[in-house]
């Protein structure tokens, strides 16, 4: 089967000029490439370039507002709301997470609201952007109901991710990004897409009956994660990201099911300063000794390693820096002939040194 493998470099430029055929400005596409090829370069291929052709068909059907205002309300000295005004989510998360980080460098702590957005790409991108300034970020967003509540049989809440990262000084460092539902949902997809069959823990059918068929799964609705405790966690993102934020919330979204129109979603982000507990040299030494010693911890027999959160999706950054980032035959499918609809030749990103 043909191998297709391309840079980082050029899966952003092809993510950017496809957006701009469809109508997107290029600075504002040229973030959601970052955020899409971040997410294939750490190896979650549910959400990276796979995600393109749902954000074009939703940017066709004017769903989605190309130039959002982005309004910013502050509710007091460390805290912000603002508005998404129905643009895609990495914008206005991107924005949310830099009055974050501004709030939390100045006063030690911040909390930023964000309503009316859609879909905004792996919630880990924004932490991450948090951690590389020296901060602990977290940020929650529910999404579509795609999952039945504990016990029922019936989409009432999102996959509804929650995403920490913790500088590691000298380390690399903790990211932690996980949805509340036992898998996302374009795990599911991706399963579909290369003929795959998933666990019996992944999803029910529309009728409450486990299933590993991932088109059963995608007709009905995932599982939470570890029953009752990812079902609690998903509540607690969805009235903290929608409900208190005055977004959506539940299977309250407008227009459900219907892709001409927007999602609007909520999420929420935090920053902390951790220097405002200690001297910073001390809680650098102190997280650089706390992940030395789990990593030395007694491993269970035949593992060779222990791995911290997020420590293996950074390596295979690394690799695929280096190597390129691999498109599935399935996808790369898909990718042309999106690529064919705007006139672009998909050949030319692909024409790199990789083997």
């Amino acid at each position: 089967m043909e191998k297709h493998i391309i840079s980082q470099e050029n899966e952003q430029g092809l993510i950017t000029d496809i957006l701009e055929k469809v109508g997107l400005g290029r600075s504002q596409g040229q973030i959601v490439a970052d955020v899409l090829t971040k997410a294939d370069l750490r190896g979650i291929g549910s959400h990276g370039i796979a995600r393109l052709s749902w954000y074009v068909k939703k940017i066709k059907l004017g769903a989605v507002n190309l130039n959002p205002s982005l309004e910013l309300k502050r509710l007091g000295p460390t805290m912000a709301l603002i508005d998404g005004d129905n643009g895609l989510g990495h914008l206005a998360a991107l924005k949310a997470t830099e009055e974050a980080i501004a709030l939390a460098k100045e006063y030690g702590l911040a909390c930023v609201g964000l309503r009316n957005m859609n879909h905004f790409g792996i919630a880990s991108y924004y932490p991450m952007k948090m951690a590389d300034q020296g901060l602990i970020g977290l940020a929650i967003t529910n999404t579509l109901p795609l999952m039945a509540p504990f016990g029922g049989a019936e989409r009432k809440l999102g996959s509804n991710p929650i995403a920490v990262a913790i500088p590691g000084g000298k380390k690399t460092d903790i990211v932690i990004d996980m949805s509340t539902s036992n898998v996302a949902y374009g795990k599911l997809e991706v399963a579909l897409r290369n003929g795959q069959s998933i666990p019996d823990t992944w999803a029910i059918t529309a009728e409450g009956q486990r299933t590993t068929d991932p088109k059963e799964g995608l007709a009905g609705s995932l599982l939470p994660l570890g029953g009752p405790k990812g079902y609690g966690l998903a509540l607690l993102v969805d009235i903290m990201a929608g409900l208190l934020t005055g977004a959506s919330y539940l299977d309250r979204m407008p227009g459900l099911g219907q892709d001409e129109k927007g999602q609007e979603l909520g999420s929420l982000y935090l920053a902390l300063d951790p220097s405002r507990f200690m001297a910073r040299e001390d809680f650098n030494r102190l997280i650089e000794d706390y992940i030395a010693d789990i990593k030395a911890s007694k491993k269970a027999q035949g593992v060779d390693q222990i791995f911290l959160p997020g420590e293996r999706s950074s390596a295979k950054e690394e690799k695929s820096k280096k190597e390129g980032i691999v498109i599935s035959p399935g996808l790369y499918k898909e990718v042309k002939e999106l690529a064919d609809q705007v006139g672009l030749d998909l050949e030319k990103y692909f024409s790199t040194n990789f083997k």
